[in-house]
């Protein structure tokens, strides 16, 4: 692999000339992946930020209530319509039962946005029950919290509260109603059985085929608004802090490269995530964090270089330096993008239901394959970034540092140096062994014979 590496450290490609076609390029993508997310069509939103209940089912299966091991019977393949039919009676919508990989895993996900759905009728016979018990005047108006299921917290006028005993045998025959005490003074707290349980006594009535629960999740809409704030919080706190190290550790001038590299990634990610239709949930806003670290690492690789070179050379001017510090690195570059590609590759073919139904495309709930495909666009579009974004923006910031520094005093830091176009001896000095030997291997491919 010797003779790769001498090849990639012998580039003298002109990354900066084209740089307005790239930009030109990256601008139209950023704009259409707004466009597709915040318009039409719009991302689709997980349960995690838009609220409601998800039940992962697996039909001709038992699961073992001690060990947790499943076991696939023999019987008649239970289909999406189906399911459909058996919960035609509740008038959830053909669009809530969706199949889970290949169709012979027996796996559905049914989702629905309201998670109160269908408790308001047993809400009703609660409230009959008890203040006909109590009296109407005794009883004051219930606050419903929507869950898993329904818990309404319903206050007594006199402010204290009957025995739970005593309500637990009014609403006895309720199937499904269980009574807590309340965090109020003078309340009970009485929970109802949720869609989910509504939905898994219609499939067992309907449908005579066996099935697990694999797995359910219930979001309230307020949780879901709040966590939707928070994961945009995180993701422009993370550019922030960016934009703040990178003054300090390197150039103010370098910073909005930085950050705009880092927003062109997780734009373009979030665009290609609404054309595919893949769910946008909290697994998803942490692979966008991820792919933040992983673009910042590489543009602080070419930053750091870029400096080196300004010290050690004089008085050579920034599209050059921005060249040469990018074919410099470009062999450590393309090391980690294959690698990191490698690392997740076993992910993409063999996580989940993968490839999603043989290409398919994506089963809702695959959060592995999810995940792992917006890895891979990052490490895409991460390299491409820290070379066509991240890099010529400092020329821009160049341009206008004149006008900045009378806004912000010593904003401009000067790089231009007052020696010719060789390299600074006592720079050169300081190069560690492998560094000069790395110098002294492209300046031979490119047979200067010596570092200049």
């Amino acid at each position: 692999m010797d003779w790769l590496k001498n090849k990639l450290d012998s580039l003298t490609i002109d990354f900066v000339k084209p740089r307005w076609i790239f930009a030109s390029i990256s601008g139209v993508m950023v704009i259409v992946s707004w466009i597709l997310f915040f318009g039409y069509p719009g991302p689709q939103w997980g349960i995690d930020f838009q609220g409601g209940t998800e039940i992962h089912l697996k039909f001709n299966a038992e699961m073992d209530d001690k060990t947790q091991e499943i076991t696939i019977l023999d019987g008649e393949p239970v289909g999406v319509n189906d399911i459909r039919e058996a919960l035609k009676e509740m008038q959830l919508g053909d669009d809530v039962v969706q199949s889970v990989g290949p169709e012979d895993n027996q796996e559905y996900q049914i989702r629905i946005k309201d998670t109160t759905k269908g408790s308001a009728e047993l809400q009703a016979q609660v409230m009959d029950k008890l203040r006909e018990k109590y009296g109407a005047d005794a009883i004051g108006e219930p606050r419903t919290e929507a869950e898993v299921g329904a818990r309404m917290s319903i206050p007594f006028t006199s402010g204290t509260s009957p025995p739970l005993s005593e309500i637990e045998g009014v609403l006895e025959g309720m199937k499904g109603v269980t009574v807590a005490e309340a965090k109020e003074r003078g309340e009970i707290s009485v929970r109802l059985p949720g869609i989910a349980d509504n939905i898994t006594d219609a499939l067992a009535e309907k449908i005579p085929q066996e099935f697990v629960v694999l797995a359910t999740d219930s979001v309230g809409p307020k949780v879901g608004s709040d966590l939707a704030t928070q994961g945009l919080v995180a993701i422009l706190i993370t550019l922030g802090l960016v934009l703040v190290y990178i003054a300090f550790r390197f150039d103010i001038a370098f910073a909005p490269g930085a950050v705009l590299a880092l927003l062109h990634d997780v734009s373009l990610t979030a665009g290609v995530f609404v054309i595919v239709g893949l769910e946008i949930n909290l697994a998803i806003v942490g692979a966008l964090l991820t792919i933040v670290g992983y673009s910042l690492n590489d543009t602080i690789v070419i930053y750091d270089r870029i400096r080196e070179n300004q010290d050690r050379y004089r008085r050579k001017d920034m599209p050059e330096l921005i060249n040469v510090s990018i074919n410099e690195t470009m062999a450590r570059t393309l090391a980690t993008s294959v690698t990191t590609f490698l690392a997740i590759l076993p992910f993409l073919l063999f996580g989940g239901e993968t490839l999603p139904a043989l290409m398919g495309m994506p089963s809702a709930g695959d959060v592995i394959w999810a995940f792992a495909f917006a890895m891979l666009l990052g490490i895409v579009f991460g390299t491409y970034s820290t070379i066509y974004v991240a890099s010529p923006t400092i020329l821009v910031m160049q341009d206008v540092k004149p006008f900045l520094s009378k806004l912000i005093p010593d904003f401009a830091r000067s790089n231009d140096q007052e020696d010719g176009g060789e390299i600074d001896p006592a720079a050169l000095a300081a190069l560690t062994a492998s560094e000069k030997r790395r110098r002294e291997r492209a300046e031979k491919a490119r047979g200067t014979g010596g570092p200049g």
